[in-house]
């Protein structure tokens, strides 16, 4: 069962289990056609796409975590991922359709100590006009990021969402020019931390009730609850009632 993790105004946030990812792969592959595709979708092309999201989204899953935005009636809305890299044995995404010269991951992980991707970035296009959904998915799924001092994000994203990022102050750099994948022109990209923080500290008050003390930000109040009451992506607090930090 998908794990609750918070409500804002008619949108509830969940972290999936490995049950949910054909859902999650037939949503982000409509929403990526719907977009992206101004003639008939060919069911073989779909097909096709499909079953290749969903083989990679059961490889990366143990590395992962996998939020998803449902509306009132239990419909998906939007979907990311998070998948932290450092231990993980598959291929980048990156290089996968970009080829080995678009990124050297041991180069990354030697300067930044930890390398993360967000991948399967999707919302439905009546729940993305005003930008808040997008903001909220973007905070849960980078939050692990802050977790730590240092770190780098890699993702692919075409340029509507490339645009979009820089307008909401996060410093995203293309690796090369685009390439066609699941029905639109991807641009392989990379962000630090650093690049992260103003994007983070503009729109945090959505999602987490911040405090700032002695130049250190406290993870949200409805995190420092009884465990079992909510749940977090990466477990911040498993095991551990004690108050956590995000290193900003």
């Amino acid at each position: 069962m998908d794990r609750f993790i918070t409500s804002y105004e008619n949108i509830t946030l969940w972290q999936i289990t490995r049950a949910s990812l054909p859902e999650v792969a037939r949503f982000v592959v409509n929403e990526n056609y719907k977009h992206h595709k101004s003639e008939k979708i060919e069911i073989r092309s779909f097909s096709k796409d499909y079953t290749s999201v969903l083989t990679e989204e059961n490889a990366f899953f143990d590395y992962s975590s996998t939020i998803v935005a449902k509306n009132g009636f239990g419909d998906i809305v939007g979907t990311i991922r998070i998948t932290h890299w450092n231990h993980n044995p598959h291929t980048l995404p990156l290089i996968k359709i970009f080829g080995n010269e678009i990124v050297n991951p041991q180069k990354l992980l030697n300067s930044y100590y930890h390398l993360w991707h967000i991948g399967r970035f999707a919302i439905k296009q009546e729940y993305g006009n005003n930008g808040k959904l997008f903001k909220l998915l973007m905070l849960y799924a980078i939050s692990p990021i802050f977790k730590y001092k240092e770190g780098v994000l890699l993702a692919e994203a075409d340029e509507k969402l490339l645009r979009v990022m820089k307008i909401l102050r996060i410093d995203a750099h293309p690796l090369s020019k685009g390439k066609e994948y699941i029905g639109s022109m991807t641009i392989p990209m990379m962000v630090t931390k650093e690049g992260l923080t103003e994007f983070m500290l503009n729109n945090v008050s959505m999602a987490f009730d911040i405090r700032f003390d002695s130049g250190t930000v406290q993870l949200p109040e409805r995190v420092k609850v009884l465990e079992g009451t909510h749940n977090y992506p990466f477990g911040y607090w498993a095991h551990n009632k004690d108050n956590r930090y995000l290193h900003i």
